[in-house]
């Protein structure tokens, strides 16, 4: 799996979303098919998180308190699992149309 690389802002489309007490908010994100992504994580918990999505390619920790930008490369359209590996009840889906 791919090691996510930290992106600009003008490396794609911004979504942003945060963790806090093991919860995506928000839990489900909309993006337009054949665009490039950013996803601005926030990780407002006291630990960290490891941000995973295998279907989307990236795995990459977010420390305590910490914000990180995730790039995503165009997808097609369909439903993407994202999720804390280190937390498993925390999940969230990307919907691409």
């Amino acid at each position: 799996m791919a090691l996510a690389a930290r992106a600009g802002a003008d490396d794609g489309r911004l979504i942003e979303l945060s963790v806090k007490d093991h919860r995506f908010t928000p839990a489900e994100l909309k993006a337009v098919a054949g665009n490039a992504i950013l996803l601005k994580i926030k990780n407002l918990d006291a630990a960290p998180i490891e941000f995973e999505s295998m279907s989307l390619e990236f795995e990459v920790v977010v420390k305590s308190n910490a914000e990180l930008l995730v790039k995503v490369k165009p997808q097609k359209p369909g439903r993407y699992l994202f999720f804390d590996d280190l937390h498993q009840e925390a999940k969230g889906t990307l919907v691409v149309e």
